[in-house]
């Protein structure tokens, strides 16, 4: 990872305080992407929704295509904020919950564009690869959308939704439960409005080829758009199965188990998003660029810091 303080130039008045940056993988970048401003850890649906717009500004003025999926979550992130302002709610039982929920949830996404920023090793295989294959242009536009809802559904949502429920004192009595599935499954009428805007936006601000080609095709844009849903609505009930599953599990074993058919399964979401890829280089008599088998140390482009034990037994030696 290449972190350095800011250098002012001559014609640049100097800051008080060092900034912490990062130079984007991009060549043709000009310049570092600043992160130590970023709202990473937000709290609420607002607090996301300007986390994801600042850190997506600075994506897709380097052309870097981690942006692409950000830009589809924000589009959705905007939406809930919008109704969660409504004198209704927009028909949310529970506002305050989901709108917590909302910030957890954006933070797993900010946290692992942030870390692969940084080059760090990603614990998730389902992020591994919704951040690297689009970070060296490996895929096309709508793969990396994909990709990272994918990983953010498939993995992250019934982990936070979990965590939020289990954790809560007192303990979520079947009323409350009930008011929570409720909303939870309203967030499908937010999606489904929002398809055809991210459908425009991939097509349009990001050139995607495939998708253009395919909106050519007579009556394709409400099959295509019909087909998202459903995947998402599939997606979505899986989650939440996993989230019961998890509620429900009598010893630490069950627990682990759904946590590990989690893991396993986004992963392999996320590998078959990218076959085509896996495909061609095979085809060529080469390894896939990333895989699924590679441990998160091995991926390219990632750093490791650096092992305190030779300097620690040196040290021990001399004082010996």
């Amino acid at each position: 990872m290449n972190v350095s303080p800011a250098s002012p130039s001559a014609h640049r008045s100097q800051r008080p305080t060092p900034l912490h940056l990062h130079e984007t993988k991009d060549p043709d970048a000009q310049g570092p992407i600043r992160l130590d401003d970023v709202l990473w850890n937000p709290v609420n649906a607002e607090e996301a929704l300007e986390g994801l717009e600042k850190i997506l500004a600075r994506l897709n003025a380097r052309n870097d295509s981690r942006a692409i999926f950000l830009d589809i979550y924000a589009i959705v992130t905007r939406k809930v904020v919008h109704l969660l302002s409504r004198e209704d709610a927009g028909g949310f039982l529970e506002p305050e919950w989901l709108s917590h929920l909302t910030g957890r949830f954006a933070e797993e996404a900010l946290i692992a564009v942030r870390d692969s920023l940084k080059n760090l090793p990603l614990p998730t295989a389902a992020w591994r690869f919704a951040t690297h294959y689009p970070a060296q242009r490996l895929t096309q536009p709508y793969q990396d959308a994909l990709l990272g809802v994918s990983a953010h559904i498939n993995h992250d949502l019934g982990m936070v939704v979990y965590d939020n429920i289990a954790h809560q004192s007192p303990a979520v009595d079947p009323r409350r439960m009930a008011r929570y599935r409720h909303d939870y499954f309203h967030v499908n009428e937010i999606l489904r409005s929002c398809i055809p805007e991210c459908v425009d936006l991939l097509a349009e601000r990001y050139n995607c080829t495939s998708t253009r080609l395919l909106l050519r095709v007579p009556f394709s844009r409400p099959v295509v758009e019909r087909a998202v849903m459903q995947m998402l609505i599939v997606w979505r009930q899986r989650v939440w199965d996993n989230v019961v599953a998890m509620l429900e599990a009598q010893t630490p074993e069950e627990h682990q188990a759904v946590v590990e058919r989690v893991r396993t399964t986004s992963g392999r979401i996320a590998q078959a998003l990218c076959a085509d890829k896996a495909l061609w280089w095979t085809v060529r008599g080469e390894s896939p660029p990333f895989r699924l088998d590679l441990p998160p140390e091995a991926w390219p482009g990632v750093v490791l810091p650096p092992d305190p034990a030779p300097e620690a037994d040196a040290s021990a030696a001399r004082a010996g």
